[in-house]
């Protein structure tokens, strides 16, 4: 150990390497410096052309992005300056779905609310266009088309619905959800429902002898659902389906309803129309 009054002597073998150190902090302090990527964004954002100036309301909402389409939309954010919801909320106006190699997404409550309230539902390459051109581009080119189930034509139909303020998908129907439904998934198909502007029933409906002696008629239909959903720990079993379907007819018959298996709520809000009743 050196003494502090040579402290700052060095071995012959660390001059070389001292010199060496000083040269590159030389070196550093002559190069110019990079610009952190914060100042890069302001950067770019500066370059991002809006419409006439004024930014448009944009808020978008992902769903079942990958890691790679989420970086992605952490830029464009960035670049944008534009709001993200991680829930679904009315206030969304884009929606943009992951897509596989034929361009078909997942059924996520996102895109179902998104179809029901007549948003953009996008590819990530919508962004991405966007990106490249340094300002909004159309989105008509980039709406998804179909899910992953077969189902085409949703979300245009879904958005012409509601440009045209047609009647809410559901406006005609009342739904009596029957038992076998787990309470997340019920709350999941009651907040779709209700989106859809169908009335729900917490109780079960009158029977036609009850609506005569109290007139309560009405001119909505009563669908009775029944569930094609099971608990993780247990089995499929036809029996238990086939069940839960002689219950749901008994009930309907009692009281003049129709019959549907959960399914065709979300083939319904999918196609943004109303599917065939199988019963």
């Amino acid at each position: 150990m050196l003494c502090p009054i040579h402290s700052s002597t060095e071995f012959p073998k660390e001059v070389a390497q001292s010199e060496k150190q000083r040269k590159k902090r030389s070196r550093a302090r002559e190069e110019p410096q990079v610009p952190s990527m914060s100042k890069t964004g302001q950067a770019m954002s500066q370059m991002w052309a809006w419409p006439s100036g004024s930014p448009c309301k944009w808020v978008l909402c992902c769903s079942a992005l990958t890691t790679m389409e989420k970086e992605i939309i952490s830029e464009f954010t960035k670049l944008t300056n534009v709001s993200i919801s991680k829930t679904w909320s009315p206030a969304v106006t884009h929606v943009i779905a992951s897509t596989d190699a034929n361009g078909a997404c997942k059924r996520t409550l996102k895109f179902l609310m998104g179809i029901l309230d007549g948003k953009w539902i996008l590819s990530i390459e919508w962004v991405k266009a966007c990106m490249k051109a340094m300002g909004p581009v159309g989105e008509e080119k980039f709406e998804i088309t179909v899910d992953v189930h077969g189902i085409s034509g949703g979300p245009r139909s879904g958005r012409m619905r509601a440009i045209n303020k047609e009647p809410k998908l559901f406006s005609n129907l009342r739904f009596y959800l029957s038992g076998g439904f787990m309470p997340a998934y019920k709350g999941y198909l009651q907040d779709l429902i209700a989106s859809a502007g169908g009335t729900i029933l917490q109780r079960k409906p009158l029977t036609r002898d009850q609506e005569k002696l109290i007139d309560n008629s009405t001119t909505l239909v009563t669908l009775i659902i029944y569930s094609l959903e099971v608990p993780e720990k247990l089995k499929a079993s036809d029996a238990v389906f086939e069940c839960r379907l002689a219950e749901a007819q008994a009930l309907a018959d009692a009281c003049g309803a129709k019959v549907a298996a959960n399914s065709w709520i979300i083939e319904s809000i999918a196609a943004s129309k109303l599917q065939p009743l199988s019963c």
